[in-house]
Formats: C-alpha cells, sequence, structure tokens
C-alpha cells in the first residue's frame, strides 16, 4: 500500500518541496511495499552440494524476519564453490551482503541483523563466527530499479 499525501499550494507562491514528484504528489520513503526488496549475497568456498532449496529459502526467511521485510520481496543469491580466504585461511568461511533500503542504515540495526544472521548461519554450515563476514549497504531508493524505473517513483 502506497501512502500519498497531495501537497496543495495556493496563489503565485512556488516553492520545491523535498520529495515531490510530478502533480505535487509526496510519496513517503518506506510506504510502497516495493520498497521492501532486499538484495542478499551469500559468497562461499563450500561445496555447491551444501546449498540445498531449502536452505536458500531458510536463508531468506531468516533474514526477512532479520530485517522486517515480506519474504516475498526477498531477493537471494549463493554462489559457492569460490576460491575464499578470510583472515589468513582458506578454510570454510562465508562472506555475506545485505543490502536494502531504510533498514541497514545504523550501527543499531546492523548489530541486531548481525546476531540474528551470525546465529542461523553457524547452526545451519556449522561455521563458528570467525569463518563468517558479513557486510550491510543501505540503499536509497533511487539506486534500486523495477519495471522500467527506480523505486523512487514506484
Amino acid at each position: 500500500m502506497t501512502l500519498i499525501l497531495k501537497v496543495l499550494t495556493s496563489g503565485s507562491i512556488r516553492r520545491p518541496v523535498s520529495g515531490l514528484h510530478s502533480g505535487g504528489v509526496l510519496r513517503i520513503p518506506g510506504s510502497n511495499s516495493l520498497s521492501k526488496m532486499p538484495f542478499i549475497d551469500l559468497q562461499t568456498n563450500l561445496p555447491s552440494s551444501s546449498f540445498s532449496e531449502d536452505f536458500v529459502k531458510k536463508l531468506s526467511s531468516t533474514i526477512a524476519a532479520a530485517l522486517g521485510k515480506p519474504e516475498d520481496r526477498m531477493n537471494v543469491v549463493v554462489k559457492p564453490g569460490l576460491p575464499m580466504l578470510i583472515a589468513g585461511s582458506c578454510s570454510p568461511c562465508v562472506m555475506l551482503s545485505v543490502a536494502a533500503i531504510a533498514v541497514t542504515d545504523t550501527a543499531d540495526k546492523n548489530k541486531e541483523h548481525s546476531a540474528k544472521i551470525f546465529e542461523f548461519l553457524t547452526r545451519e554450515l556449522g561455521l563458528t563466527e570467525d569463518r563468517i563476514v558479513l557486510q550491510f549497504h543501505a540503499l536509497e531508493p533511487h539506486q534500486v530499479g523495477k519495471k522500467g524505473t527506480v523505486m523512487s517513483f514506484l
């Protein structure tokens, strides 16, 4: 559901208003379900046999819950079997990147997300926390394209 406020202007007074789109419509960030499109990129040197379809669905579900995003908006890629090194060792490891709009923009939020994601990955993959590295990227609506435009206009 998109929350839209119609901004009315009077007479000849016209000032630019941040967030206004054509027609005097102000879209409130985060009010559109399409803006809820996290991108998850898991890279690992573990073999592809470690990643069933069930694992990918559980990863998606876990991160969606951690971020407070709908599962049907998740975008997940798992890249197994890569040559990788973390902390000077090529032992089994994972680098996971989370890019999302409005939920990865503070240290406090990412600390909470990190705890939940680490718990899942250590349990499901049998890795210790020192073999997992997470990256959080805060996206703005204009940085995500969908339906031939960007999220700012959807």
